[in-house]
């Protein structure tokens, strides 16, 4: 498997990856940890409570879709945990932000919204909030 970083590809063997299900229960574990709960995964990713849960413990991976927005919200969180603690990217993210329209990151998220959380996330780095 190549992975691109920059302009520099590195071959990486398929033997030191985690297995799929520990690689997902560690990105549902980084995202709660960036102040999300199942329920907020679930509500974003668009699947059933349940099933992040069984992501979580392992019981299965996220495909397609759900892979993809679980991924793109893992990219978020960890976004957002390089400006606030766990506790105030919980708050961040669940409150409205005048810059977003007063809308709230959340409501952004689940709706597919990920460029203009992410701009929002950029501004805070940049101290423009």
């Amino acid at each position: 498997m190549d992975v691109v970083r920059g302009s520099t590809a590195r071959k990486i063997d398929v033997d030191e990856l985690p297995a799929g299900d520990a690689l997902y229960t560690r990105i549902v574990r980084e995202v709660c940890d960036g102040g999300l709960t199942t329920a907020d995964v679930a509500r974003v990713v668009r699947v059933a409570d349940r099933q992040v849960r069984k992501w979580s413990a392992g019981a299965s991976v996220p495909r397609g879709f759900n892979r993809d927005r679980l991924l793109e919200l893992n990219y978020v969180t960890k976004q957002l945990r390089d400006v606030y603690t766990k506790e105030g990217a919980e708050i961040w993210l669940h409150g409205r932000k005048r810059s977003l329209g007063a809308r709230r990151p959340i409501d952004l998220l689940a709706e597919g919204d990920f460029d203009e959380v992410l701009d929002a996330i950029e501004r805070l780095s940049a101290g423009a909030m």
